[in-house]
């Protein structure tokens, strides 16, 4: 593919407004569960005011802002693999270490929890089968119907599948190429972008499968191919129109959209990203705190709806439908899910990041620092 204008990260080796997008939809995410989740969404609906109650309910689209930058980061951290076995088994190797110990650690909690419940009369609590929680354990929840241990996993599920498409692509790419070039891979990726849009603008049902969402992924990638000089900025706007189109198709009624804009928030997410590479404000530095929200994004999205499911409803047992009670009850929520993420951070993710960086990376890739983890 014909190249664009190469452009470079901040000198940290980091687009920090990646972490920063990270936090907004992290904690979007945590502000749809704690009104939406809990035994008092009605009253808390009607105790905030009418537009918050609005965006609360928008807010779950928080998930396209995730896998959009999702696709950014690894687009960017695989440009210089060159897809050998070994350098596909180091990518998955890398990807997993850094998934998998927090997610454990967060369907432990839940399953804890569940047997908790089961000793306290009037409390409603789910089980789990051997067979259930080893499907939960490999991502395979979505695609053979096995009810989630973890509600929040089903974009987990899916985030593995774009793993290990990507890993694919490479893979093929070099073996038809016989050069190991990334071009072949995104070819193939584009491709597979092309049919995820006709699939979603049509409505068309791929429960469990990554290639109804693949688009909002490849949206990322498209815009870091143009940041680092892989594609021209015309196939970049293409690409844009053609999500633009999508977009339109699904609103008009021709297919399936979102009830909560997720196709509109993702295309927003890529052309906010490229719009941040045409200005050259990439180095940009975001405030603190979302830099933090972004830092124990990931913990925050695993560990927000177990926190929640306790602490509201224990405040329902506690304090009924009162307004004044629900209300407690949410501070407590976000607070409590806020803390729980930085202990799970703190104790466990951090570690998995640093197992994940052992794994020997190929030595053009291990010369250049991750621009966030994902």
């Amino acid at each position: 593919m014909p190249e664009g204008r190469a452009r470079r990260p901040d000198e940290a080796g980091r687009i920090q407004v990646i972490d920063a997008l990270r936090g907004v939809a992290a904690l979007s995410v945590l502000g749809f569960h704690l009104l939406r989740s809990s035994p008092q969404a009605k009253v808390l609906a009607a105790t905030f005011p009418r537009f918050l109650d609005g965006a609360f309910d928008y807010s779950r689209s928080g998930v396209a802002i995730f896998f959009v930058i999702s696709g950014f980061v690894i687009a960017y951290t695989t440009r210089s693999i060159d897809w050998s076995g070994r350098s596909a088994g180091r990518f998955i190797a890398r990807r997993q270490l850094r998934l998998d110990p927090p997610y454990y650690a967060a369907m432990a909690l839940v399953l804890v929890s569940s047997v908790v419940k089961r000793l306290i009369p009037g409390l409603v609590y789910q089980t789990f089968t051997a067979r259930e929680v080893l499907v939960n354990m490999v991502y395979l929840q979505g695609i053979l119907n096995v009810p989630a241990v973890l509600d929040v996993s089903w974009t987990l599920c899916l985030e593995v599948q774009f793993y290990l498409f990507v890993l694919l692509a490479g893979v093929v790419a070099a073996w038809l190429s016989k050069r190991r070039q990334l071009g072949g891979s995104q070819v193939l990726a584009l491709a597979a972008g092309v049919v995820s849009l006709a699939l979603y603008g049509s409505g068309t049902s791929v429960d469990g499968w990554f290639i109804g969402l693949w688009w909002m992924f490849c949206t990322g990638m498209v815009v870091c191919w143009y940041f680092v000089g892989r594609v021209t900025r015309s196939l970049t706007l293409g690409w844009f129109a053609a999500t633009l189109v999508m977009c339109i198709a699904a609103a008009a009624g021709w297919g399936g959209a979102d009830p909560w804009l997720g196709e509109w928030v993702a295309l927003g997410t890529g052309l906010l990203l490229f719009a941040l590479v045409e200005a050259r404000r990439t180095a940009w530095v975001p405030p603190r705190i979302l830099l933090f929200f972004g830092t124990i994004s990931y913990s925050l999205y695993l560990v927000h709806l177990p926190v929640i499911d306790v602490v509201m409803a224990a405040g329902y047992k506690a304090f009924g439908q009162s307004r004044a009670g629900a209300v407690l009850c949410w501070v407590a929520g976000a607070a409590g899910s806020i803390a729980a993420a930085w202990v799970l951070h703190r104790a466990v993710e951090a570690p998995a990041i640093r197992w994940a960086r052992r794994v020997r990376a190929p030595e053009r890739l291990a010369q250049e620092p991750d621009l966030a983890p994902s």
